[in-house]
């Protein structure tokens, strides 16, 4: 236990695996969603929520190697 738990690198692991849960929801419900949905727009969020996720995650990760390094 004398280990330090890295929070940088477990939030980052938690918004790639967000990241999954996203893609999977989206297509759930591009299977399930009936035609009054407008698809392209439940795509363009998905793109941008996943892209702003990633961003997010390698900065997590990078902040969590420079901590590694110290």
């Amino acid at each position: 236990m004398s280990e330090k738990i890295n929070i940088y690198e477990k939030l980052g692991d938690f918004l790639l695996n967000l990241i999954q849960l996203v893609v999977g929801g989206i297509v759930f419900a591009a299977v399930m969603a009936d035609d009054s949905i407008n698809k392209a727009a439940i795509y363009i969020g998905a793109f941008l929520a996943i892209l702003f996720f990633l961003i997010v995650a390698f900065i997590l990760y990078r902040i969590s190697n420079k901590k590694k390094g110290e």
